[in-house]
């Protein structure tokens, strides 16, 4: 469909691109025949991809323009404009804006750029416009997001449709879902295209699968090579992922032995290994180290191989380095899908009716959702089951015999040395003492409960391995940090997990397999006092007005304005998520993510953006 000459299905219909990136969005709509006049984008590694791929999927009489839409010399733009058609960055809306504390949606720069969009539209006039962006649009800052898209090109004179499509439904081994609205001035109720596979499909045909689509690429043995995930610390862990599977393997809930994660501690790409039998999950523009997806041999794809994932045509020649053009290949849009927007847009809007596309009843409602509410009941189902048929003596994952038996000395990097760490154990209680150099009076005793499992699944007595206690002599405030780092220092040696951010979970959805019991000051220092607010699972992850931090620490810093606070916790290593961090959080509240400090080896950004007038 992609490979061959243009359809003449869109000839005479002339098409300006906006953020057209590495030309998906463009290339579906060359393929039915759209002529394009301009392609800009303000990647200037995209607008030379889209420029070595002139002629055979863009124009040659078509002008590529590296530009920012905001500041574009509308003088350049070309007269006769038919359609507008873009996706304007997604990251404010994103998955990964949800992680750091709330998508930011029209609150960072990036969200507001569908008002620049809209001026462009306003002043090319076009008879339709095609805008795509990912399904968190409609969600982030409750839905206020959405309503301004909306309201900003109703007021600009068009009538707007807009509908919810997996690229998997359309021919591409991977379930890729993303909003398409459709602007236009015709007299009639826009009508998506229907999916060509799947169960939604008229045919019934099965999703192309990841193995099906790549089966016939040839990798060079010296390629393989590069591709294997080396070094790191969860490197040697892909190896035992089964196809299909990902770090939630290495769980309770999973039935691995010696859990090495909590239950949703990560992104559902972490370690995700394909399954060869079907679709892959949404490849993503810039992954890290360990995200997937990983080829089920135990490898990254090749640019090959991505570019198939995503349905460019094999010779479409992306340039620039290996991560440029995964960049490229992630935020663009499936020119398969981008094809059959294209076909629709051209039956209903241009009047082409002889275009074979067979479009969406009004109001149907594809099932993609209600089938990942399905398999979730399935999993959790799953877990039970598991959980369960478990003897009580595979619960125990803490070796602390042994970390007991050892006195390892202790330096936080940039604070007081401290002599060592001695450890007793009494069945399942240990007791921990951290000496420092500045005795003093006991300054905060901790009481932790760790379970062989997550509490919600097992809750009684036989199942508690770990009974912790702390105590922390020594009236330097940092200490409390060095407390922290104790423990964690004690999860790592002590049993398979890697911090306590794999015990606790992630701060936005978390899953802790310990509590904290006890938490008793011994000291009013405004740090041990945040220190036992922090503690309490209930307060993390939840928004507090400025007021209470403010109140919480009156003058004792000299400073009573909030953003100076908040940075000086930081210091401390508390991880404080306010405004000045993230501009997703509202500018009067603040929340701390985690009850624990941040572990010394963690990075972390210790800058706060200043409030422009102190907030009493």
């Amino acid at each position: 469909m992609l490979n061959g000459p243009p359809l003449k299905w869109g000839n005479g219909i002339r098409v300006v691109s906006l953020f057209s990136g590495g030309g998906g969005l463009d290339l579906g709509f060359h393929q039915a025949g759209f002529e394009t006049a301009l392609a800009t984008d303000l990647d200037g590694q995209s607008c030379e991809t889209m420029k070595t791929n002139k002629p055979r999927y863009l124009p040659e009489s078509a002008t590529v323009l590296k530009a920012d839409i905001r500041l574009l010399d509308k003088r350049l733009l070309p007269t006769n404009v038919d359609l507008v058609i873009g996706g304007p960055p997604c990251q404010a809306f994103s998955a990964f804006g949800r992680r750091a504390g709330g998508a930011a949606g029209r609150l960072d720069d990036r969200g507001t750029l569908f008002k620049a969009f809209a001026d462009l539209i306003a002043h090319l006039s076009p008879k339709a416009f095609v805008f795509e962006n990912v399904r968190g649009i409609l969600a982030t800052n409750k839905g206020e997001d959405w309503s301004a898209v909306r309201k900003e090109f109703a007021k600009i004179g068009y009538t707007l449709s807009y509908k919810l499509l997996d690229a998997c439904d359309y021919g591409i081994p991977q379930h890729r879902e993303r909003l398409f609205l459709v602007g236009h001035s015709a007299e009639i109720e826009f009508l998506f295209p229907a999916p060509i596979f799947g169960p939604d499909s008229e045919s019934g045909l099965p999703h192309t699968t990841i193995g099906r689509a790549i089966h016939d690429l040839q990798q060079p043995a010296a390629l393989l090579a590069t591709l294997g995930l080396t070094g790191g610390k969860y490197a040697g862990l892909l190896g035992e992922v089964p196809r299909g599977g990902n770090y939630l393997h290495f769980t309770a809930q999973r039935g691995y032995p010696n859990p090495v994660f909590a239950y949703r501690s990560r992104f559902s790409d972490f370690l995700y290994k394909a399954d060869p039998e079907k679709p892959l999950k949404t490849i993503i523009a810039s992954p890290g180290k360990y995200s997937g997806p990983f080829h089920w041999d135990g490898r990254t794809f090749s640019i090959e191989e991505y570019r198939r994932i995503q349905g460019f045509p094999d010779d479409y020649n992306f340039t620039g380095t290996r991560a440029q053009v995964v960049s490229q290949i992630g935020n663009s849009v499936s020119p398969f899908v981008a094809f059959f927007m294209a076909a629709a847009v051209a039956r209903q809007v241009f009047g082409r009716a002889s275009v074979p596309v067979k479009l969406l009843e009004p109001n149907t409602k594809l099932s993609f959702d209600s089938r990942k509410s399905s398999q979730a009941k399935k999993t959790r189902e799953q877990h039970v089951k598991l959980a369960a048929g478990r003897e009580a003596s595979s619960r125990n994952w803490f070796n602390v015999e042994s970390y007991a038996a050892t006195v390892h000395p202790f330096s936080p990097a940039g604070h007081h040395k401290f002599d060592n760490v001695t450890v007793s154990v009494e069945g399942t209680s240990i007791k921990m003492l951290v000496q420092a150099d500045h005795r003093g009076d006991q300054y905060l005793t901790a009481r932790l409960r760790f379970y062989g499992h997550q509490p919600d699944l097992f809750t009684t007595e036989k199942d508690v391995v770990l009974d912790l206690r702390v105590e922390l002599l020594g009236k330097e405030p940092h200490a409390i940090q060095t407390m922290w780092n104790a423990i964690d220092d004690l999860v790592i040696r002590s049993s398979s997990f890697h911090s306590l951010f794999e015990i606790y979970g992630h701060f936005t959805e978390p899953h802790p397999i310990f509590v904290i019991e006890e938490f008793i000051r011994h000291s009013d220092h405004p740090v041990a006092v945040f220190a036992a607010h922090a503690a309490d699972f209930a307060n993390c992850s939840r928004y507090f007005n400025r007021k209470h931090l403010i109140k919480m620490f009156g003058d004792v810093f000299g400073t009573r304005d909030f953003a100076k606070l908040a940075e000086i916790l930081r210091r401390y290593r508390f991880d404080i998520r306010c405004h000045e961090t993230n501009v997703a959080i509202p500018n009067n509240l603040y929340m701390v993510a985690y009850p624990f400090t941040l572990p010394s080896r963690r990075q972390m950004n210790f800058s706060v953006k200043p409030t422009a007038k102190p907030s009493h």
